[in-house]
Formats: structure tokens, sequence, C-alpha cells
């Protein structure tokens, strides 16, 4: 398949981009500056632009299968990568999106405890965040959010959780980046988690692959 990648110079969206040309799939990733991407693969494409520009998010989206948004907050980055992608996915007829969100949207499901511990993050990154999935989830297209715990940088362990619906987030259920980084990759190349939002941990309570999913929206 030919994912588009937005974000791919971060440090999930490398391992995103590392993944799918592992997995033989060819990529384009969309950055402002290719010199910070130095992954060199004939099946990757480097288009300079940026992500919150529709023209930009269009000319990576050509021919392709699926994007993968590891795009992260501040300012309104979120609402206007969204805004492009939705924009964009309509000139270039791309339909399946999966987007990397965060378990700090959902604070409602956290403990008290938890809740209070994470009330330092930013509000303003948090509502970019959670302004940009509604428009996602108020288009037209076959959309993904992943919810993922703390991500660490550990290796890879092959597994990730799916917490039920309902059941409370701990922040102490870390995943690493590799782990989200495969996940994103999967769900992108799969119809499975089609329009849902998708709460992912490190698998300490329960080992799931994406197209298990049991939280829909």
């Amino acid at each position: 398949m030919n994912l588009v990648v937005l974000g791919a110079t971060g440090r999930t969206g490398r391992l995103v981009v590392e993944q799918a040309l592992a997995a033989d799939h060819i990529v384009t990733a969309l950055v402002r500056s290719p010199e910070k991407l130095a992954i060199r693969n004939s099946n990757l494409r480097v288009v300079t632009g940026k992500a919150t520009d529709a023209g930009d998010v269009a000319r990576a989206m050509v021919g392709a299968d699926a994007v993968i948004s590891t795009l992260g907050g501040g300012g309104s980055v979120i609402v206007d990568s969204t805004r492009a992608i939705v924009e964009a996915a309509h000139k270039t007829g791309v339909k399946r999106v999966v987007v990397l969100s965060s378990f700090l949207v959902e604070r409602d499901r956290m403990g008290a405890l938890s809740r209070l511990i994470t009330g330092f993050a930013s509000s303003s990154e948090i509502e970019d965040k959670k302004a940009g999935e509604q428009l996602l989830r108020q288009s037209d297209l076959d959309w993904t959010i992943s919810y993922p715990g703390p991500l660490t940088d550990a290796p890879a362990t092959g597994f990730v959780g799916v917490l039920p619906e309902g059941t409370k987030r701990r922040i102490s259920e870390r995943i690493s980046r590799a782990d989200v980084a495969g996940w994103l990759v999967e769900a992108a190349t799969s119809h499975q988690t089609s329009r849902r939002g998708i709460d992912i941990t490190g698998g300490a309570r329960t080992k799931k692959p994406p197209n298990n999913a049991v939280r829909v929206d």
C-alpha cells in the first residue's frame, strides 16, 4: 500500500515510516524540513510542505491508499492539519485516515488521582486535539483515532492492549512508541477499526491486535 505519513520527523513518526517500509509499503512523508528525515529507502518519497496546507497535503496524497498522522499539538496545528487532510482527501479520493492522539484527551476516563496528576498538561494542546478530532469525526472519511497511554522509547514488544469501553485509564500503563507505530501501520492497512476511537496500552491488562478493538464511537 501507499501510505502518507504526517509528522514523519517526530519521534513516533520516524518509527511509523521505518515500520511501514519494513512491511514493504510505499511511504510518502510530507515534511517541512527534509534534511531531518535521515531514512533512505527506494520506497520512500519525501515531499516538502506543511501538514496544515491543504494543497501540500493533497500533493502528498495523490495515489495514496491511506494517511497516518502522528502530528503533535500546539497552537492550532491539529485543527488546521485535520481541516487540510479532509479537504485534500476530497480532492484526491483518499478515504482512510489514522490519527495518533493521546490518553490526555480522555482524562474523564481516569481515576481522581490520575486526573489530578495529569492536570498540569497543556490545556490548549488538549483542546486543539479535541477540536481536530471532532472535525474528523464529523467528516465522511474512514477514520481511526488512537489514544495510547504514556509513551516510552523502549523496544517494541509486539503486543498492544486494547481497553474495553468504560475501563478506567491508568497513567502507569505505558506503551512504547515502537509498538504504537506498528499498531498505526496495521490499522491504516485494515478497515477493522473504521470510524472508531481506540484506547491502547502496552498490553499489561490484555493483549489484542488492532482488529479486536471493542470501542466504537
